[in-house]
C-alpha cells in the first residue's frame, strides 16, 4: 500500500481559524495531496484505506479530479498527478518571483531615502505588513514587524488600500478597527472614515500624521495590478521631525516606486 501518512485524514467538516470548510472540497484536496505525497503511484483502493474514506466516495473524488486533469489514471489503475497541476505551480512560482521583486523595490526605496520603507497588502479582514526594510539614519522608527496588522483606519498603508477595496471587503476591515463601539457611535465612525477614505483615494496617496504613534509619520501610495484592482501599498515611515522637512521629496520617490511596482505587476500578467 502507498504511504500517505503525511496527509491528514479528513472524514468530516472541520473549522480552521473559526471558518467553516466544505467537506467535499476538503476530501478532494486531501485525496490529491495523498496521491502527490505517495512515493509510488497509489490505486484508488490504496487512497481509500490510507485516508479511511469509503471506497465509493473515493471513486467519486477520483472521477472529479480526473475530469479536471489534476490526476491521471495509468493503464494499471494507479494514480499520478496530472498536467492541470502545472498551471497552479506556474502561478505559484510567478507569485514568488513578483514578491521577491517587490521586496527589492522596497529595499531600493529605503536605500534612496535612508528611511524605513514598507509594502503592505490586503489579506482576509486585515491589511498585512508584508515587507519591511529599516532605514539607515541614526533616528529610526521601531516597533514594526512583518505580519503586523490592525489600526488600518489610521495606518498609512491601511488608508492607501481601504479606499479602493470593494464594499464587501472594506467593511469587515473597518468594523474590526472599531471593536467595542456600540451604535450609534459605530455607524458614525464608519461613515466618517468612509468619507475620509474617499478623499484619500481621490488624492492618490495617504498620510499618517502621528495618529498611529506620536512622533512618527508615514506616507503610503496604492498599487494596482494589471486589471486595475488594488494590490497593496508601498511607502515610508519617518520620524515626524524629518517628515516636515522632506515630505514632498519623499512622496515623489514613493510615487515613482509605486509606478515601478505596477509596471512589474502588469508585465507579470502578460508573461
Amino acid at each position: 500500500m502507498a504511504d500517505g501518512s503525511k496527509v491528514k485524514k479528513t472524514t468530516q467538516t472541520e473549522e480552521k481559524g473559526g471558518t467553516p470548510t466544505l467537506q467535499t472540497v476538503e476530501r478532494a484536496l486531501t485525496f490529491l495531496e495523498y496521491v502527490a505525497a505517495s512515493p509510488t503511484p497509489p490505486s484508488v483502493q490504496n487512497v481509500s484505506i490510507g485516508l479511511g474514506l469509503n471506497i465509493t466516495t473515493c471513486y467519486h473524488l477520483m472521477r472529479t479530479l480526473l475530469a479536471r486533469g489534476y490526476i491521471v489514471r495509468l493503464a494499471d489503475g494507479r494514480l499520478v498527478i496530472g498536467n492541470a497541476i502545472g498551471g497552479l505551480y506556474r502561478a505559484y512560482r510567478m507569485r514568488l518571483s513578483v514578491d521577491a521583486e517587490i521586496a527589492e523595490i522596497v529595499r531600493r526605496l529605503a536605500e534612496e531615502t535612508s528611511e524605513t520603507a514598507f509594502f503592505s497588502a490586503p489579506e482576509g479582514n486585515s491589511v498585512v505588513l508584508k515587507v519591511l526594510v529599516e532605514g539607515t539614519r541614526q533616528l529610526r522608527v521601531g516597533g514594526l514587524f512583518v505580519g503586523m496588522t490592525g489600526n488600518e483606519h489610521v495606518r498609512a498603508s491601511g488608508r492607501a488600500i481601504l479606499g479602493y477595496l470593494p464594499r464587501e471587503r472594506q467593511l469587515p476591515i473597518i468594523k474590526a478597527c472599531f471593536v467595542g463601539l456600540a451604535e450609534p457611535e459605530l455607524s458614525e465612525a464608519i461613515t466618517r472614515l468612509v468619507s475620509e477614505l474617499k478623499a484619500t483615494a481621490e488624492r492618490g496617496w495617504s498620510y499618517d500624521a502621528g495618529e498611529t504613534e506620536q512622533g512618527v509619520s508615514a506616507i503610503g501610495c496604492p498599487i494596482f495590478d494589471g486589471q486595475g484592482k488594488i494590490y497593496g501599498a508601498i511607502g515610508a515611515i519617518v520620524p515626524t521631525v524629518r517628515m516636515e522637512r522632506s515630505h514632498d521629496a519623499l512622496l515623489g520617490k514613493i510615487k515613482r516606486m509605486a509606478a515601478e511596482t505596477e509596471g512589474l505587476l502588469k508585465n507579470a500578467m502578460t508573461t
